[in-house]
């Protein structure tokens, strides 16, 4: 049930709709080899969420987060660069704007539970360590 709730989660969901956006714009011809590349990563990330476990998992999907994130920032200046503004790149911008404001959003909150996973192990360890100390009090009887 763990790995249903994991992949339910709203990073995934983000990133599997940001992998299909990216296949898709790659498909039609519409983006550069970084949207393939993007479409590749961003499932890569959503598969990795069954084990968060695994050392390579957040960074993985933090990199790809931010990856993405450059993909759509480059999308949308090349949106706001056209001189004739068609409804199709409005409608491009609209999406771009808001598959990057929900990456940035799933940067923000891997970022968040790599910091605290980290901060988690280092307490871990100062509580391993005073138990051995308490062990090692002496005693002296007079």
């Amino acid at each position: 049930m763990s790995a249903n709730k994991d992949l339910l989660s709203i990073p995934n969901i983000v990133f599997l709709v940001a992998g299909v956006y990216f296949a898709l714009v790659g498909a039609a011809g519409e983006g550069s080899i970084y949207s393939i590349i993007g479409a590749i990563l961003c499932f890569v990330s959503a598969g990795l969420a069954i084990e968060k476990d695994w050392v390579l998992s957040a960074p993985w999907r933090l990199a790809t987060a931010a990856f993405s994130i450059v993909v759509l920032v480059v999308q949308l200046a090349a949106n706001f660069s056209v001189p004739n503004a068609s409804a199709s790149v409005v409608v491009s911008i609209l999406v771009n704007g808001a598959l990057f404001l929900s990456m940035l959003g799933v940067l923000l909150l891997i970022a968040k539970e790599v910091t605290a996973s980290g901060k988690r192990s280092d307490e871990d360890e100062e509580e391993e360590e005073e138990p051995e100390s308490k062990k090692k009090k002496l005693t002296y009887e007079i």
